[in-house]
């Protein structure tokens, strides 16, 4: 598939080849993927750089058919303490390189970080009748509140693209695959994004995952063995739900 936005689920080029980073910038437009699509997403245009537009397509479902929503968990009041450093970068694409040593303070790991506890994350679908009942409502809520708001300024991580246009995609968990897209893996490599409210100091925190990740992985973000079963699923306590995450608002130590 070389469309990037299909690519986004599980994208060419990932894991420690990639290049990983944070984007920061003004929302300016957003696109919901219909019900009908086989590979739903949220879709975000971000202005930064002076003008320069980014694409920005939030997968909102797994190509998993047995598992087949995502895992989502978001913090409307988060304590930015671990994240200090975003608020004094410039606007653009920024690369992280947790192994290199580039900008490895920033960096994410869902696992290692323990910026949020996977145990509170939620199967949701992407769509549903009714208000405040999917992936789609519980983005758009403020997703519509930073549209076009100067006061509003977007930190969105995952993996750089140029193919059909500029972008980042890969904004959910990039380690644990198995049977999809192992060339996703690696550690302090995950995607995310944040939204700032700078006039009320208001800290909005999206976390995305799918739920044939394992929560325990390896060096190079693979599942361990024994922590998945015949069909790459997690097992026992290194799925979402049973994983024992140590919390702390630090930054991770960079290496080196």
């Amino acid at each position: 598939m070389s469309d990037s936005r299909r690519n986004s689920r599980r994208g060419s080029g990932s894991g420690a080849n990639s290049r990983y980073g944070v984007l920061i910038g003004r929302v300016i437009d957003i696109r919901k993927d219909p019900e009908s699509d086989q590979s739903p997403h949220y879709n975000i245009v971000v202005e930064a750089d002076h003008g320069k537009k980014y694409k920005l397509p939030i997968n909102v479902q797994s190509i998993d058919p047995d598992l087949p929503r995502s895992l989502y968990y978001s913090d409307e009041n988060y304590n930015a303490q671990a994240i200090t450093i975003l608020p004094t970068m410039n606007s653009g694409f920024h690369d992280i390189n947790y192994h290199q040593n580039v900008n490895a303070d920033i960096a994410v790991d869902f696992i290692r970080s323990g910026l949020f506890d996977p145990n509170k994350m939620e199967i949701v679908p992407f769509t549903a009748p009714g208000e405040n009942n999917d992936l789609y409502d519980f983005i758009d809520k403020y997703m519509h509140k930073a549209l076009n708001n100067e006061d509003a300024t977007i930190y969105a991580y995952g993996t750089h693209f140029t193919g059909n246009g500029l972008g980042v995609h890969n904004i959910h968990m990039n380690q644990g695959n198995s049977k999809y897209s192992p060339e996703e893996n690696d550690i302090f490599h995950d995607g995310c994004f944040l939204v700032h409210f700078t006039a009320e100091n208001k800290w909005i925190a999206y976390f995305l995952a799918f739920q044939s990740q394992s929560w325990c992985t390896d060096d190079h973000g693979k599942p361990l063995q024994g922590s998945i079963d015949q069909d790459g699923h997690p097992l026992g306590a290194c799925k979402y739900s049973t994983v024992q995450v140590e919390l702390q608002r630090d930054e991770p130590v960079p290496v080196g």
